[in-house]
């Protein structure tokens, strides 16, 4: 699996998330948002969206993205994030 200071992989969070008998479309939809939109944050930074996920996961969302949550990530980060 992953070093604890490395994402997880995009394949490893799908595959996560479809072990847990759902789709990133079916969050979507279910989280009242266009059903691509979970998808983006395999590759974009989004709390609300790394809280979905990780929440069905089952694990904190820097488990899942260190590097988005180090301290040096949220120091970095902008008004909007």
């Amino acid at each position: 699996m992953q070093t604890k200071n490395q994402d997880w992989h995009a394949e490893d969070i799908k595959a996560a998330v479809r072990k847990r008998g759902t789709t990133f479309s079916r969050l979507s939809r279910e989280a009242g948002l266009k059903s691509d939109s979970l998808r983006n944050v395999l590759r974009f930074h989004c709390k609300k969206y790394e809280a979905i996920v990780a929440g069905v996961i089952g694990v904190e969302p820097g488990e899942i993205w260190p590097s988005r949550y180090s301290k040096e990530a949220e120091s970095q980060r902008g008004l909007y994030d």
